[in-house]
């Protein structure tokens, strides 16, 4: 076996991960233009960010991919790797992603800063966390960036917490 299909395998995988990150990006961005002047910075942010993050990615893809051909061109095969994990720990990744779910759903019920907390708390214990004190000072920390960042310099309402709400 020469292992042409796993390295085939190794080679798309960056540059369509890359492609697909910088769509996200763009669309972030071109989708972030539409919101108000001062809510608009954080979408604009991220997708420039993950479309700036994406380039290098489809650069190593694109060049693993011309040197594949170029090795197979020139009748030398390359031993075979076994394609790396999508995921390294799918325990983790499902975790957090039930987390997410859970935190996105909640999030308009429960309000915005009990919701973070509680999900800070809750994937941090979940993800092997067992330091009260780093979870606690991790979760303020958040909690008090979140609020100077969107309640002091955005000044931008967050929604409101149910024990708040009229």
């Amino acid at each position: 076996m020469t292992g042409k299909g796993i390295d085939k395998t190794m080679n798309y995988r960056d540059l369509f991960s890359g492609i697909a990150f910088l769509i996200v990006g763009v669309t972030t961005v071109w989708m972030g233009k539409g919101f108000f002047a001062d809510a608009a910075y954080v979408p604009i942010g991220v997708g420039t960010l993950m479309g700036a993050f994406s380039l290098p990615l489809i650069w190593r893809g694109m060049k693993s991919v011309l040197a594949a051909r170029t090795t197979t061109a020139a009748g030398r095969h390359t031993t075979p790797h076994p394609a790396p994990a999508l995921v390294d720990h799918p325990a983790r990744f499902t975790t957090t992603l039930g987390c997410c779910l859970v935190y996105y759903t909640a999030l308009p019920i429960v309000g915005f800063y009990t919701t973070s907390a509680l999900f800070i708390t809750l994937l941090a214990v979940l993800l092997g966390e067992r330091r009260p004190a780093v979870v606690a000072g991790i979760t303020l920390g958040f909690i008090t960036l979140l609020y100077a960042l969107f309640a002091v310099v955005l000044k931008r309402p967050l929604p409101v917490e149910f024990f708040l709400a009229s």
